[in-house]
């Protein structure tokens, strides 16, 4: 089972181990302040303890999971004011990419590409696996990022994200209903905000590209407090 984040940036995860866990962290299978046990990992998975280690440390240096001496393993809390500066990050970095993508075009080779993320999101809908849901628009973010020479911002990300994916996840398994008849989930949501920054991308409309995405950053973010009222359990007291 792939990551979320797999093939992302130069420092995509060959671990088995770390995809498992991280895809079990990011769904909430494995809930905040659930404890983790290198032993048991191993023998649950048939697989060495060096293998678990080397997860384990990975998944500590991404904020997943935090190492207590004497106590253990457990996955962390979500952190209100990590996933501000993972949003923050990503406005201010993804802004900039789709400005200079604007500026010197992209090439058809390239909008094919995007186009074929699109199409895969089209053929999802509130029923499919979440996870598979956040895969493809990070598939798309990284595209963008790519194509204009900034992938190497998703290494950085890898260890600002957690939180911001975890709470993505229950945007989209919490939120992902029709309010009115007429309305849109939040995945068709994501959907359309993504069609239509293509489209300005196309059409090289720098601001209004720009503005769709600080839109799509700033409802993330105002999500965050009505998810917090519903599963205060899953975040950190701030303070």
């Amino acid at each position: 089972m792939a990551g979320v984040m797999d093939g992302l940036g130069e420092a995509g995860s060959r671990n088995p181990v770390y995809d498992l866990l991280q895809n079990q962290i990011l769904s909430m299978e494995l809930l905040p302040q659930e404890m983790i046990s290198e032993n048991a990992l191993s023998a649950q998975l048939n697989v060495g303890r060096p293998l678990v280690r080397d997860a384990l440390a990975q998944l500590a240096e991404e904020g997943y999971i935090v190492v207590y001496p004497q106590r253990g393993t457990e996955v962390s809390l979500l952190d209100t004011r990590r996933i501000k500066q993972a949003v923050h990050a990503h406005m201010v970095l993804e802004q900039a990419v789709i400005r200079e993508i604007c500026s010197q075009g992209l090439l058809e080779s390239q909008f094919g590409q995007l186009e074929e993320v699109l199409k895969l999101q089209k053929e999802k809908d509130s029923k499919s696996d979440t996870i598979e849901l956040l895969a493809l628009e990070q598939q798309f973010h990284y595209l963008l990022s790519l194509f204009c020479g900034k992938s190497y911002i998703w290494n950085m990300f890898r260890t600002l994200d957690c939180d911001l994916l975890r709470v993505d996840y229950l945007r989209y398994s919490t939120f992902n209903y029709q309010v009115y008849m007429n309305s849109l989930t939040n995945w068709e949501n994501t959907q359309v905000e993504e069609r239509l920054l293509l489209d300005n991308i196309r059409r090289k409309e720098s601001e209004a590209a720009t503005l769709i995405w600080t839109n799509h950053f700033s409802t993330v973010f105002r999500n965050v407090d009505a998810l917090r009222g519903i599963y205060p359990q899953y975040f950190a007291r701030e303070g």
